[in-house]
């Protein structure tokens, strides 16, 4: 699980799943794979998603960065 700089969670299980802080799903990040592990912001300026799964990481260019 992560948070974005806006205050959205970010969980794994089925993809990654998007929620605002209100609770409202906002998207869903489809990965080719039975499940997701794990979810965390990284890179220089914090604007890339790494999604693990049960056989490869996923990376993803973000609009948001996560908070520190």
């Amino acid at each position: 699980m992560t948070i974005d700089s806006q205050g959205n969670v970010y969980l794994t299980g089925n993809g990654v799943t998007v929620y605002t802080p209100a609770g409202q799903q906002i998207e869903q990040i489809a990965i080719p794979e039975k499940w997701t592990a794990n979810v965390c912001f990284g890179g220089k300026k914090r604007d890339t998603l790494f999604i693990t799964a049960s056989e490869a990481v996923y990376v993803l260019s973000m609009r948001v960065r996560g908070v520190r």
